[in-house]
């Protein structure tokens, strides 16, 4: 159930999922996540060493565990020729979903009410993407296992698959705030809102000095405090799941094999650039390990990592010749989806701050003003005055990695038809949905392959614009490519 303004709202069904203890009595917040993106995973895929998807033909993708399917209804309407299946046990998920794609006109979504088991006696079809976003932290081992079945049954060749989880040793210090917690909430009266008021106020009167506990772990007290800030549906599902497991990465990979998957990257961008996270020290140390498997461990501890976005490929990950990987790697478009001016000579990264000679910025900037551009493309003119080109290289992936630049399914944008209005019926519907607040509303973008975060003002302008006002056409949307005409 969505109320009017758009969020989600609570609806009372069976306390759990009876054959996974998955939390079903409180629906799951309606939130869109960018890395569930196709041009997102396909990127970092790429920058791993695996073969580029083509985007431009037919493809297919299923979201398990879905939710409201907010990202994938408004990727399948970014990718009208793609088929998109997104699959959820709750009756109140699938169906705010179906009328969200209703709305958006994305005839291209199969929706499925349906437990992973029930899936996977299905006649699906092979995806070629199949995505999956905190589900496995929050399911029991036999669902897991379900899985990996549905993902060794249907994932095509080559397919990815991403991966979202909570994981060692970030957690470590806080795995027990959790388990107080759900202790705290089954004690308790009344539904899903009182009892986690309940454990909350509990867990505030247990966490003072005088509890060891909160007095050797700070970073307990700080997570406590903000706790009590989340919201009711997110706390529910991140806590108070009968089954919720954390998992070190390398167990995560191990399981995933048997599934016959290789990892081939991180959706958290910043993660495939080790120099990005942890400093030099840290970096040999990690070089030093005797083996892959180990050194993918350390960096967890090195970054003391809670929470991984796993990309991985089926097959065993291949290793491309440097010309081949270079030749991928410049074949991926990026560009800029916030004002150009926001592309800084400093960014921030995992380790700090990053820093860019001013003239390269200002170049770039020039270029990005023109839309999306292959990496190639952009090496090729911002190198012209005798600039090492590996160096380019190697800030536009960081740059990409900080979130100034964005991955895109395609290189393009500004187009100019001499009319007004010619925006596609998924851009316009997603521009009228706006519920008035401060919520941004995502309009499907072709050119990125992905939503764009509109603001309330920036959709009224561009709604303004199409009906024919004498007003200045939204900059950002038209270099987007979302609204076209003169």
């Amino acid at each position: 159930m969505v109320s009017s303004r758009g969020a989600a709202t609570l609806i009372h069904m069976q306390a759990s999922d009876p054959s996974s203890g998955y939390l079903s009595d409180v629906t799951f917040p309606d939130r869109f996540h960018r890395e569930l993106s196709p041009a997102w995973l396909n990127y970092a895929s790429v920058v791993g060493g695996a073969r580029p998807k083509v985007l431009e033909r037919p493809f297919r993708y299923l979201d398990l565990g879905c939710g409201f399917a907010h990202s994938t209804v408004v990727n399948a309407a970014a990718f009208p020729h793609a088929e998109f299946h997104a699959c959820d046990f709750n009756a109140a998920h699938i169906g705010a979903a179906r009328r969200r794609a209703g709305q958006l006109g994305a005839g291209n979504v199969v929706f499925h009410e349906a437990s992973f088991e029930a899936l996977l006696e299905q006649d699906l079809p092979p995806f070629d993407f199949i995505v999956m976003h905190g589900i496995y932290s929050w399911v029991d081992a036999g669902v897991r296992g379900t899985v990996r079945k549905l993902i060794s049954r249907r994932l095509a060749d080559d397919g990815l698959v991403y991966l979202s989880y909570n994981c060692q040793p970030g957690w470590s210090a806080e795995a027990p705030l959790r388990k107080l917690m759900f202790e705290l909430a089954q004690a308790a009266d009344g539904g899903i809102e009182a009892r986690i008021g309940t454990a909350i106020a509990g867990m505030q009167t247990l966490g003072n000095p005088s509890f060891r506990y909160f007095r050797d772990h700070p970073s307990v007290t700080e997570a406590l405090a903000a706790l009590a800030k989340d919201p009711v549906d997110y706390l529910a599902h991140e806590y108070l799941n009968g089954t919720w497991d954390i998992h070190y990465s390398v167990d995560v990979m191990d399981q995933m094999a048997e599934a016959g998957l290789s990892y081939v990257g991180s959706a958290t961008l910043a993660d495939n650039h080790p120099m990005l996270l942890m400093d030099r020290p840290a970096a040999e140390a990690i070089a030093a390990m005797p083996n892959g498997r180990l050194r993918h461990l350390a960096e967890d501890f090195a970054v003391n990592r809670r929470f991984r976005r796993d990309v991985f490929v089926r097959g065993v990950r291949s290793n491309p010749s440097q010309a081949d990987a270079l030749r991928h790697l410049e074949a991926m478009p990026i560009g800029c989806i916030s004002e150009i001016e926001r592309i800084d000579t400093r960014v921030t990264i995992p380790r700090g701050a990053l820093s860019f000679q001013p003239e390269f910025i200002a170049d770039l900037r020039a270029l990005m003003a023109q839309g999306a551009m292959r990496i190639g493309d952009i090496v090729a003119r911002l190198a012209g005055d005798g600039h090492n080109r590996r160096e380019i290289l190697q800030n536009l992936l960081f740059l990409v990695a900080s979130g100034n630049l964005m991955p895109f399914a395609q290189a393009g944008g500004l187009v100019d038809t001499g009319g007004r209005g010619a925006a596609s019926p998924a851009v316009v519907a997603a521009l009228a949905s706006h519920t008035g607040d401060e919520t941004p509303t995502f309009v499907p973008c072709g050119t990125l392959g992905s939503g764009i975060a509109v603001s309330e003002d920036e959709a009224i302008r561009a709604l303004r614009w199409m009906a024919g006002e004498e007003i200045e056409r939204p900059a950002r949307l038209a270099r987007l490519g979302i609204l076209r005409g003169a």
